[in-house]
């Protein structure tokens, strides 16, 4: 059994009523706004060559899908960080 679910439970035993909190972050490096993000990071001391850098990562994404050899149109990517990347973490907390 889920330990929180466990704890409502027993909880519930000796209280008529248990509040919970949950926060859901799976979604949240996909609502990044890329603009916003480099509004920030302009803020920062950072060098002109990490700036440049980190502009070249996020601006000028594209994607689209191929399903049963369809392909989409191509569609200009604004938001969201690459999961799994190195700085994903870190621009996250930026915003």
């Amino acid at each position: 059994m889920c330990p929180v679910l466990h704890h409502v439970g027993r909880m519930l035993d000796t209280n008529s009523s248990v509040r919970c909190l949950t926060v859901d972050f799976s979604k949240a490096f996909d609502t990044v706004n890329h603009n916003i993000l480099l509004h920030k990071l302009s803020a920062v001391d950072l060098p002109d060559s990490i700036h440049d850098c980190i502009v070249s990562f996020l601006i000028g994404r594209v994607q689209r899908c191929v399903t049963n050899g369809a392909c989409s149109s191509v569609l200009c990517i604004t938001r969201g960080i690459i999961q799994g990347s190195g700085v994903g973490p870190t621009f996250y907390i930026v915003m």
